[in-house]
């Protein structure tokens, strides 16, 4: 079953965790929701909406309710701080339209949210949180302070004498920070877990933050602390007493003699959270009632490392953009999947003859070795049964998957090239007859074109022209207004090119079966290379396309 995910204020850096979970679970689709543009998360996200700011609190209330119901969202999910106290208020707003929040409620997020009543409350509970300290003359200098309301290291200061403070300063210092005794060497360890809405709560990810960047880990790594970890279980209990929900970071301070001092409890996800995933714990997964019981599978001891990460989008010189032409398999439908699919169901029909999932293991490790073309030999060389050889191609041809599976994010970005304005077209090889049957099984999807090209019925397949032009004509574009996406060097790219269209967007999904060598195709074929551009996955052509319909190149 299918589900949507509603990140709000995800197109920045801090989203990023969360659109990674998402994605990371079989059928679900992100929609990022964010009021600046040419964000992050718009090269991410499944679907990206701009929405009014949260400083004008009536349009975009109004605008995130729509966006529920008009979207279909079944969970919404906080990226930043900012955000929370807004969305428990709508909480009940935004679940009559559908969709579940992942926040706290008020009355908890005014405790959480201050750390001031923050350590007064955990410190009544008997955790170990540090004493706050008066900003007075004669404090214990230095002291280290944070804004009550601040997270990360946002505007963290440490003071080393009282006269380091201007007079103008120290009366606001004094109300808005908390003020702690300062610590020069300590381990930060930060815990990460989910609270659902029946209030179970998640496996804990203890990880210590061995590298930070403006407040931020960018190198954690896996630890074990059994008395960490017990005083981690203590406060999910204690926040599932007070009705809390959500995703939750939790930092720790470890000082040399063993001492350790609860330091932050975030009531959203850590911008490094990802190393949960990393675990094998997804913690929206978990909040969506997906996640595997978390006494079954094995913890998972990793280090992560955060890096900046850059993504190239063309600004093709020569014309816009006003056609898209797509090829089908491993560029719009997961085609490995397919393939196991109808083994599997070739393979039953043998059952009295084979083991299912033996042949399922050997068409597996085929298809990752490449072997699409001579698959049945491949299984049958791996089985040393020649004598199946027939049998199981004749069961292949004869089995139809009742589901073929699209990649995630291809029907959003579908939707959103056409309320661009653009033409869209498949132009596929294959059989037509397989084709067909593939496009039946995946909802109907030849009725998002404008038309379908089997190019075996007009001469050759790719990357003859024959069947890119007879796309061209039937759009009613000139070649040069056309991009192509594909996956394959040889049949997509080469073959648009050749016959005049104006790019070409080669996939390089992960686990696909063609990896372009960029260098290598500079070399060999540059007159290629220079209409071509790569990328991973399709969330990036619709802003690629508005920039070179805007004329963006050498603006």
């Amino acid at each position: 079953m299918s589900v949507t995910v509603a990140v709000v204020a995800g197109g920045g850096f801090q989203g990023q965790g969360i659109i990674d979970a998402v994605h990371a679970i079989d059928g679900a689709r992100v929609v990022v929701v964010d009021s600046t543009s040419d964000a992050l998360g718009e090269l991410q996200a499944d679907r990206y909406v701009q929405c009014p700011p949260l400083s004008e609190a009536a349009a975009f209330e109004a605008s995130l309710i729509e966006l529920v119901r008009s979207e279909r969202i079944d969970l919404i999910i906080p990226a930043t701080q900012r955000e929370l106290r807004c969305l428990a208020c709508m909480h009940e707003r935004l679940l009559n339209a559908g969709a579940r929040t992942a926040v706290c409620p008020p009355n908890l997020l005014d405790t959480l949210l201050d750390k001031k009543k923050l350590y007064a409350a955990l410190g009544a509970q008997g955790f170990e949180v540090q004493s706050p300290i008066e900003l007075v003359a004669d404090a214990p200098y230095p002291l280290f302070g944070r804004e009550r309301e601040g997270w990360g290291g946002r505007e963290s200061r440490v003071v080393r004498a009282f006269d380091e403070i201007h007079e103008v300063e120290r009366d606001d210092l004094a109300r808005s920070y908390l003020w702690t005794t300062y610590f020069d060497q300590f381990d930060e360890i930060s815990t990460d877990f989910a609270i659902d809405f029946q209030g179970n709560v998640s496996r804990v990810t203890l990880r210590q933050r061995m590298r930070t960047s403006g407040g931020f880990a960018v190198v954690s790594q896996s630890i074990e602390d059994p008395h960490l970890a017990r005083r981690v279980d203590l406060l999910a209990d204690w926040l599932r007493g007070q009705g809390a929900c959500g995703l939750f970071n939790v930092q720790w301070l470890k000082l040399p003699d063993g001492t350790c001092f609860l330091s932050d409890l975030n009531p959203r996800h850590g911008t490094s959270s990802g190393h949960a995933l990393a675990e094998g714990v997804n913690l929206v997964a978990f909040l969506l009632g997906r996640a595997e019981d978390k006494d079954i599978r094995p913890r998972r001891y990793v280090r992560t490392v955060r890096s900046l990460t850059q993504q190239t989008l063309p600004l093709f010189a020569p014309e816009r953009v006003k056609g898209v032409v797509f090829d089908l398999d491993d560029t719009l439908l997961d085609q490995k999947r397919w393939m196991l699919d109808r083994m599997k169901l070739a393979a039953s029909m043998l059952a009295g003859e084979v083991d299912v999932d033996d042949v399922l293991a050997h068409a597996y490790f085929a298809l990752e070795q490449g072997e699409h073309a001579r698959l049945i030999d491949a299984i049958c060389e791996r089985l040393q049964r020649d004598d199946l050889r027939h049998r199981l191609l004749e069961a292949y041809r004869q089995a139809r998957p009742l589901r073929a599976h699209l990649f995630t994010e291809v029907a959003d970005i579908l939707r959103c090239l056409r309320d661009q304005g653009l033409a869209l077209a498949l132009l596929t090889d294959n059989p037509p007859q397989t084709q067909r049957a593939k496009l039946v099984a995946s909802g109907n999807l030849a009725d998002a074109f404008d038309t379908v090209v089997f190019a075996r019925e007009h001469g050759a397949e790719k990357p003859a022209s024959s069947a890119f032009e007879i796309v061209a004509q039937r759009l009613g574009c000139e070649p040069k207004f056309l991009m192509m996406v594909g996956d394959n060097p040889a049949r997509d790219a080469l073959g648009a090119v050749r016959a005049g269209f104006g790019s070409c967007l080669l996939l390089q999904r992960p686990g696909g079966r063609y990896r372009v060598r960029v260098d290598l195709l500079r070399r060999y074929a540059p007159s290629v290379a220079e209409r071509v551009w790569v990328a991973e996955d399709l969330r990036g052509l619709p802003l690629a396309v508005r920039l070179m319909q805007e004329g963006a190149y050498g603006s």
